[in-house]
């Protein structure tokens, strides 16, 4: 089955479905998020922001294969990326990232933006306290 996706897709894409990236927690993160999605699946998200970009950034799962799979791309797309542009991704830029990888499960990528987003909106809330 991997080898049919290795000719289909692109090496990147297929990187993130082999070895996600940025998988783990994070103790004492900026911000932090758990959302679960319409599947079931739950992700979790945690940055550290330094000079109000994204410095470090972690997901965790307990899902498919697909969800780790958005997690780690949506996770690729925020590092390094200030605040602002991270509020400006959105699930069709990690479902252009993997090249209709998805399938029909484009709600994973659904679920970790969103994921990311309440997690730095955590941050926000937190600053302004």
């Amino acid at each position: 089955m991997l080898e049919d996706k290795k000719k289909k897709y692109p090496e990147q894409a297929i990187e993130h479905f082999v070895q996600p990236k940025n998988v783990g927690r994070m103790t004492d993160p900026d911000g932090a998020a758990i959302v679960k999605g319409r599947c079931g699946d739950t992700m979790e998200m945690y940055l550290t922001i330094e000079d109000e970009k994204i410095s470090e950034i972690l997901f965790f799962t307990d899902g498919c294969r697909v969800t780790a799979v958005c997690g780690s791309v949506a996770t690729e797309l925020a590092k390094g990326q200030s605040i602002n542009d991270v509020l400006r991704i959105s699930p069709a830029d990690v479902i252009d990232k993997l090249h209709d990888l998805l399938g029909s499960n484009s709600h994973c990528a659904i679920l970790a933006v969103t994921t990311l987003h309440k997690a730095l909106a955590d941050y926000m809330l937190k600053k302004q306290l």
